[in-house]
């Protein structure tokens, strides 16, 4: 992994809520975090970045522009609220 220097931002992501969730519905997590993970890497290195550690459903990753780090929060925002995620009983 190649990780890029100098003067730096990173980008720290959680998902909010996520251990109810897995607790509650485990198969239906298992899937969503498959797609989430997908999701984030690949736009985390279209916009110029560096996955550096993933734990449980937080990514950790940095540019070498903020500007790109920037952009993959907000492209990651856009195509969260996009994906038809399954829907949970009540």
């Amino acid at each position: 992994m190649n990780l890029p220097t100098g003067t730096l931002t990173f980008l720290f992501t959680d998902i909010e809520g996520s251990t109810r969730l897995w607790e509650n519905h485990p198969d239906t997590m298992r899937v969503a975090l498959q797609r989430h993970d997908a999701l984030m890497h690949r736009i985390i290195r279209e916009c110029g970045g560096v996955v550096f550690k993933v734990i449980g459903d937080a990514f950790c990753a940095v540019f070498p522009v903020a500007k790109d780090g920037l952009n993959a929060c907000l492209q990651s925002q856009l195509a969260i609220l996009k994906e038809p995620w399954a829907t949970l009983p009540p």
